[in-house]
Parts: C-alpha cells; structure tokens; sequence
C-alpha cells in the first residue's frame, strides 16, 4: 500500500518571536547517566501534571529546554524507532508525519503506520514542510534535527515546535540501555500516557536483566564484526566509536574489533579474526542484502576467519542495532542467544 505524501505548504511565513514556551539554551557536552535498572513502581503517579519541562540535545552540545503545556496533538518523527515507540503506546491519533523506514516495520504496527502520511522521500525532507505542517513536536534522532532535514532544535523552537531527542542517539555521549527506557518513560509523561509506558518499560527492563542474567561476565571476550554491506571484496562495518552499541556489545561481554566505522578489506578481517560477524540488512541495501551473508560465507579468501570458520553470522535489521528504540532489546536478546547458546537452552 502506497503511502500518502504529506504535501508541501509553499505559503510558510516563519514567525520570528521565540516563543517562551522553549528555546532557552546552554552548551553541555554530558548527558546526566540513567541508572542500570529501572521499575515503573518508583514512579507515585501515573498521569501528567503539565506543564512539564525536558532538554534537548544538539549534534553540537547545546541544551535547549523544551516545556509541554499539554500533550502534543500533532506529532512528527524523524526516524523510525520514535514513530515505533508511539504506535505502540497507542498513539497514532496523534501523528501527523513520519520519516522514511530504514527496515520493514513490525506486521502488528503495520496499519497503524500506513494509515499517517510521510514527510520524507527517499530520506530527504524540507524544514518547511515540516514547519508548514502545522506539527506541534517533533520527536526522533539527534542526527535529523538539521535545518536541511526537519529543522534544528532552535529554528523549530522559533516557530512554538517543541522538540524531543532520544537520550540513546547522542553520539558524544556515554549511553547505557537504560537510556532508552528513559526515553519510553519520558514519551509516557510528554503524552500523558505513563500506564502504558511504565508497562512498556518494565518488559524492556525484564529483556535487559535476562540478558545480563545468562552472559558471563568475565572469561575471554567475543570479538565481533558488525558489517551494514558486504559488496566488491570490501566490507563497511561501523565502529566502536557508536556509543549505543558498543554498550550492547559490552553487556554481551563482547567487543568491536574494528575502532572506526569504515571500509575494510578482506586483509583487515583476517587480521581483526571476529568471533562472530553481525550483517545489518537496510531497505537501501536490499539489493545486495539478499544473498549477502551466503557470499561471506563462501568467499575463499577469508575462510580461516574464526566467525566464517565456524559460520557465525547473525543478521539484524537496521532498526533493531542502530534505532536506539524498543526493538534494541529484542537484537540485544538475539545476539545474547547466539554468542551463548548454552545459556539460552530452553
């Protein structure tokens, strides 16, 4: 089913009043740390008492203070996991855009997803059809809030947008996974939704502490190659300098083997020698994803290689890995299981 395009509003008058409702900004590099468990029973309510007040974070540092009135009516994201996130807290009715997908969504979101029109083609977006939509938020990866994609933190605040950006996709930042349940929990007070968000929580938390339950925490460390396209004898691989996952890799008592996100050369995995090889599947790439994995498997060269060797490949699709959203606990329980089989027998 085609989606609608959300039309561009060519008669956009940017307002020129900063509005008090947002927009106050400081410059700080750190993100207060969440704590490594949380349970909805510390909070002693569950309905939002507005107006409530959240930061906003740049690519840059800058702190922007965000302060919701009332729950935003007119949502847009800017990346899938944030339009995942509030489909399944039930709130599609307060959607009006979403951004491209990077993987095929959930077959239970399905409907909901294609029933909200998108603002982005083939991921490009204007700023002005973001502001002429007349959205009230908009919520989703740090990297997207530009003024040549949705709009930055402070141009959007010009015009009254609040804005919210997921904790977990700060690059420059320490994250653990905790940071995402934070994200759940804060999306649950902006919305006034914070039954269904602590639940949402709890389950997430539960993943995490099976998880960390069944991994051994010391013993030799798993050496892994995360690999997002495997075409023309090279491999592009992300790095450890992605902060989101390589906590998940260290939970799995695992490390990247390569420092900086790249092109690598056969010669660069036979020396690295992973344990194991991630291949990250994306809609972009669909055209070699399909036998991709069949082809690392089969490639003479690399056959000494200790994951071809012993054919450990797990593929993942884009938005589970690198979505910093829900499904990151579902890739999380999937890489657990095939590092540690004997600890997830039934």
């Amino acid at each position: 089913m085609k989606r609608k395009i959300l039309l561009l509003i060519m008669s956009v008058t940017l307002m020129t009043t900063i509005f008090t409702s947002c927009g106050n900004t400081t410059t700080n590099n750190n993100i207060p740390k969440p704590k490594d468990s949380y349970s909805s029973s510390e909070n002693s309510s569950t309905k939002t008492s507005y107006p409530v007040n959240f930061d906003a974070f740049d690519s840059k540092g800058n702190i922007y203070k965000q302060t919701f009135n009332e729950a935003p009516k007119k949502a847009i994201t800017n990346n899938q996991s944030s339009t995942e996130l509030l489909l399944t807290l039930g709130l599609k009715d307060s959607l009006i855009g979403t951004g491209d997908l990077d993987t095929p969504i959930p077959e239970n979101l399905l409907n909901d997803y294609n029933s909200i029109p998108s603002v982005a083609k083939k991921g490009d977006v204007a700023k002005e059809v973001v502001i002429g939509s007349g959205t009230d938020l908009v919520i989703g990866r740090s990297a997207s809030f530009e003024d040549s994609r949705y709009g930055s933190i402070s141009s959007l605040n010009q015009v009254g947008i609040n804005t919210y950006v997921q904790l977990a996709s700060k690059m420059n930042a320490d994250i653990n996974l905790t940071t995402i349940i934070q994200d759940v929990k804060n999306v649950g007070v902006i919305f006034n939704v914070q039954d269904k968000a602590n639940k949402l929580a709890d389950s997430l938390q539960k993943t995490l502490d099976k998880v960390k339950s069944k991994v051994p925490n010391k013993g030799e460390r798993k050496k892994v190659l995360l690999v997002v396209n495997y075409s023309g004898g090279a491999f592009t691989v992300y790095g450890a300098n992605a902060s989101l996952q390589k906590e998940m890799l260290n939970v799995l008592n695992a490390d990247n083997v390569v420092k900086k996100g790249g092109s690598v050369s056969f010669e660069n995995v036979i020396s690295a020698n992973p344990d194991y090889i991630v291949y990250v599947t994306a809609n972009k790439n669909s055209a070699t994803d399909n036998d991709a994995v069949d082809r690392i498997l089969t490639e003479s060269t690399i056959q000494n290689v200790n994951a071809i060797k012993n054919k450990n490949i797990i593929s993942v699709d884009y938005t589970e890995l690198m979505g910093y959203g829900i499904r990151t606990f579902d890739c999380l329980e999937k890489l657990a299981s095939a590092f540690y089989p004997e600890n997830f027998k039934s």
